[in-house]
């Protein structure tokens, strides 16, 4: 993954925005929407109305970095939010960018092969 999750406060606009903004054009809405410093570090994930585009903005050390994501043949889920810039987590992002709905993921333990091998002596006995 190219964006750099650790220790970042990610914010999730609500609203769809227009594409053809860049960097200086999504920094205004972030000052104008967040009453933040840009330059902090978290990251800005904005969408299109269609849902098939997604650009994550973010200050690295000594620039602007724009993360620019589209789907070839659907559409990104998400719920729709309250706030305007709404603070998600990682593991959120990471789902949303590709391409399932945050919150219908179901969190679940990974098995290890010990698990399997336990259950199927079980069986044979």
């Amino acid at each position: 993954m190219l964006i750099p999750f650790e220790n970042k406060t990610i914010y999730f606009a609500s609203k769809p925005v227009d594409f053809r903004l860049g960097i200086d054009g999504l920094s205004t809405l972030i000052k104008s929407e967040k009453n933040t410093h840009i330059h902090d570090g978290s990251i800005y994930v904005f969408h299109n109305a269609n849902k098939d585009k997604i650009k994550c903005l973010f200050w690295d050390d000594n620039g602007f970095v724009v993360y620019y994501k589209r789907l070839d043949k659907c559409k990104f889920k998400f719920q729709a939010m309250m706030n305007a810039m709404e603070t998600i987590t990682q593991n959120d992002l990471k789902i949303i960018l590709s391409g399932f709905e945050p919150r219908t993921i179901e969190q679940k333990p990974i098995k290890s092969n010990r698990d399997y091998a336990k259950r199927f002596l079980e069986h044979k006995a």
